[in-house]
């Protein structure tokens, strides 16, 4: 069974820790840097200044990227919609 869980911080001293139990225990290690000036908008909206926001988009990319999830066209939303 696989699990996953998520430590956020932004003490270096920590994950230099979680670095090294990952490689002594051979377990997979995934980082993202999440500080504002990294944020992927280029207008500044605001919703990808919440690291939340930016996480759960990357767990959906991987999902597509493993086809663990179905990618729609717009006009497949619209016709969900009702638009």
């Amino acid at each position: 069974m696989k699990q996953l869980f998520e430590i956020e911080t932004d003490r270096s001293e920590f994950l230099d820790e979680f670095r090294e139990l990952a490689r002594k225990y051979k377990v997979k290690l995934r980082e993202w840097n999440l500080d504002k000036s990294s944020s992927p908008s280029p207008s500044g909206d605001p919703y990808f200044d919440n690291p939340k926001n930016i996480i759960n988009i990357l767990k959906g990319a991987k999902q597509v990227d493993q086809g663990e999830a179905d990618e729609m066209t717009r006009e497949q939303i619209r016709e969900i919609l009702g638009m």
